[in-house]
């Protein structure tokens, strides 16, 4: 899950101290949690960043408040030393919000009454540096595009989605969206490296129109240093519950007002008087209408009636062999794969996952590619060094979504040989986004807890993905402690095969 700021810790006036090292320079200084660092050297601080650059000098001056009063520190120290200073959110000044409605985004599909970040549409380039987070580069001043090229803020990771000017327009849901080729050449001349993404939809920006966008993107090579792309996930819930169908009716729920916000760009979509000049398209794979005659909402109509909905298997095969085509090109030429469908494609297909050296050092992990193939290497690796057996008997629920459970069941098959230990798999049915949601970062606590109490184990390992950054909350706000008391046995988080192999061995050596 992408980084997600909590936007009352902002307050646009420095960075709020969250914690300070014992025995840093901070800590000499008498620096609590609580303080705020206003400036440096003068410079009022936006962002981490900015401080980052700021005290890369021997000497600086720090300008701190404290409760009521500011005070301006001088310290002298090595250049590359830290302040041993961490702050409660990386953004100092304020949350660039999305001016985007993109007929897929996951927050139109959130059921009303959670937290409110769960609902916050942010497309800030600068979280899209320090956390990986994708942005779109749709609402981009040119003071930004001076201090990504100043501050050298590489590699960045953008939503592309379609290289061709029309279909990103569809695919973001507005009428007029910059040329992404263009602003990555313009990155390129700054030196800086792009990381991007395609989520694909069936029938719209696929295809065709995803070979272009996989071919243009290719030239842009080595600026563009990876290429994934992601199927579009949807959920039975559209924040209005009417679970619109189609790409039209996606697009307008961002219109509805509940989402209205005055920090997002209001764009109305929908002209009837020129929808009524709309010329169908001939197939899905059908060459975008370009007319000049026609006004944007007007040649969006003609593709608006497209079926919003996930991939099935056939297709996700299809897509497989549409894509792994260009990446042994770039092999042969480029001398890595650049381009890589997810995980997501894989398992959905039932093929088996390229081997590691087709990842490249899986530039794009945390985007769920490369994320199977490293745990079969990691577990590969991490069963040697399971225990033989238990002192005490033990039954162990290992909960997933239900796309891994066939690759799990490998694993417990292994774990089953440990004398005294019972392992199985709980894949658990998504009931609270729908059944079509399989991955297991979308398990809610509300659904896991009725399947642990139906598993007939005694322990379970959750898996971390489903929990925030911190691992203390779901989705649906539950903390680990509050599922195990609902569930009724201890639970433990595992995010990779080496915790889970952790796991056993400390119930080998428990008492």
């Amino acid at each position: 899950m992408e980084y997600q700021p909590d936007v009352s810790q902002i307050k646009g006036e420095g960075g709020v101290v969250a914690a300070v090292a014992p025995e840093s320079i901070a800590a000499e200084l008498g620096l609590a949690p609580g303080d705020v660092i206003v400036a440096v050297g003068g410079q009022r601080l936006r962002d981490v960043i900015d401080y980052r650059f700021a005290i890369a000098e021997e000497q600086i001056e720090v300008l701190v408040r404290s409760g009521d009063h500011e005070v301006l520190i001088t310290i002298e120290k090595e250049a590359d030393e830290d302040l041993g200073i961490t702050f409660t959110e990386p953004l100092f000044d304020r949350l660039r919000t999305c001016n985007n409605k993109c007929p897929f985004c996951f927050l139109t599909q959130m059921p009303k009454g959670f937290r409110k970040t769960l609902y916050l549409k942010d497309d800030d380039y600068r979280l899209s540096f320090l956390y990986n987070n994708f942005v779109t580069f749709t609402n981009l001043s040119e003071a930004d595009w001076e201090r990504i090229g100043q501050q050298r803020l590489s590699p960045l990771h953008i939503s592309v989605h379609a290289t061709d000017p029309f279909w990103r327009a569809v695919m973001l849901g507005k009428r007029d969206v910059p040329d992404v080729r263009a602003q990555i050449r313009r990155l390129g001349a700054l030196g800086i490296e792009v990381h991007t993404q395609i989520v694909a939809c069936p029938g719209a920006n696929d295809g065709e129109v995803l070979r272009q966008s996989i071919a243009d993107l290719i030239a842009l090579y080595p600026t563009v240093q990876s290429i994934a792309v992601v199927p579009v996930g949807l959920t039975k819930h559209r924040f209005d519950g009417n679970r619109p169908r189609s790409i039209k009716a996606a697009i307008e729920v961002h219109e509805t007002p509940e989402w209205i916000d005055t920090n997002w760009e209001r764009q109305p979509l929908w002209d009837s008087a020129t929808e009524q000049r709309a010329v169908p398209l001939a197939g899905a794979d059908a060459a975008p209408l370009h007319d000049p005659a026609l006004g944007f909402c007007s040649r969006l109509a003609a593709v608006s009636s497209i079926p919003l909905r996930c991939y099935a298997p056939a297709e996700a095969a299809a897509l497989i062999d549409l894509i792994e085509p260009f990446g042994a090109r770039c092999r042969d030429q480029l001398g890595m794969t650049l381009v890589y469908p997810s995980d997501e494609f894989y398992l959905l297909a039932g093929r088996p996952v390229p081997a590691a050296d087709r990842y490249d050092g899986m530039p794009q992990y945390s985007n769920g590619v490369g994320m199977v193939r490293d745990f079969l290497d990691l577990w590969a690796r991490a069963r040697r060094r399971l225990p033989p057996r238990l002192p005490q008997p033990a039954s162990l629920a290992l909960v997933c979504g239900t796309l891994v459970a066939p690759l799990l069941e490998h694993v417990t098959a292994r774990l089953n040989r440990v004398a005294g230990l019972t392992a199985r798999v709980v894949p658990v049915t998504n009931g609270f986004f729908g059944e079509m949601v399989t991955v297991s970062g979308l398990l809610t606590a509300q659904d896991v807890v009725p399947a642990l109490r139906a598993s007939g184990c005694t322990r379970a390992l959750l898996p971390r993905v489903m929990f925030d950054h911190q691992g203390e909350r779901t989705i649906d706000d539950w903390s680990p402690q509050r599922i195990a008391e609902a569930a009724g046995m201890p639970v433990a988080l595992a995010a990779d095969p080496d915790e889970l192999v952790r796991y056993v061995r400390a119930l080998a050596h428990a008492v």
